[in-house]
């Protein structure tokens, strides 16, 4: 269904759920994203973001992917090479990215076939991945994503002066500009905490979130040893 008096956008048919701003996020912070779709083992929409793909088109091509995830589950490949994790598919008009998520439920996101996909192209996924974890109330392993959601303060020119760690703030020095790596819109930074054994890059998305490549957690100022 069309949204009276918007081409080309489609009004949303179902009520919200704990994990459609989750997904809005997620399209906010990847360029080139058309939609997202969170369904189970069954290949059922538990909930959709999108309103540039019709609302059934999204269920049923994240239905179908999730099929074709399971095949990948149950063949000689995961038997052989481990848990599928991510299935990546670029055509010459889409990028489909299934990921797959704890009791047989998925995560699909559709993109613009020229959208830049994997390695630091996936911070907000990687964050919208975790947070569905922690809305479903699933257990995420300490080590299952690269990049993390952190608060930083910034200062003048935007640079970054400290970031929290845990319940601290943690000052920061600035080491370099990141010149590769960035989507359209992005600003990164590498940067020290106290002294040179702790480095980490941090990244302003294009939705004003910052990302780091360290969980909060470890970003902290190394402390003297206790005599």
């Amino acid at each position: 269904m069309t949204a009276p008096g918007v081409a080309g956008t489609y009004a949303r048919e179902e009520h919200e759920t704990g994990f459609t701003a989750i997904l809005l996020r997620l399209l906010r912070a990847t360029p080139g994203a058309i939609g997202a779709a969170l369904v189970d083992a069954e290949g059922e929409a538990v909930d959709y973001a999108g309103d540039r793909i019709e609302p059934f088109e999204l269920k049923v091509a994240a239905a179908h992917w999730r099929i074709v995830l399971a095949e990948i589950e149950l063949g000689a490949l995961s038997k052989r090479g481990g848990a599928t994790r991510r299935l990546s598919v670029e055509t010459t008009r889409k990028v489909f990215v299934i990921d797959a998520l704890p009791d047989g439920y998925a995560l699909l996101s559709i993109l613009a076939g020229d959208t830049a996909t994997g390695g630091d192209a996936d911070r907000a996924l990687d964050v919208a991945l975790r947070d569905l974890y922690v809305e479903a109330g699933w257990a995420c392993p300490p080590d299952l994503f690269h990049w993390h959601e952190v608060d930083v303060k910034t200062g003048d020119g935007a640079r970054p002066i400290s970031v929290r760690s845990g319940k601290a703030w943690e000052a920061v020095r600035v080491i370099g500009r990141v010149a590769t790596g960035l989507q359209q819109d992005e600003v990164g930074f590498r940067v020290g905490v106290g002294s040179e054994d702790c480095e980490l890059t941090l990244v302003r998305g294009r939705d004003e979130r910052w990302y780091a490549d360290l969980p909060p957690e470890s970003i902290q100022q190394p402390q003297e040893p206790t005599r």
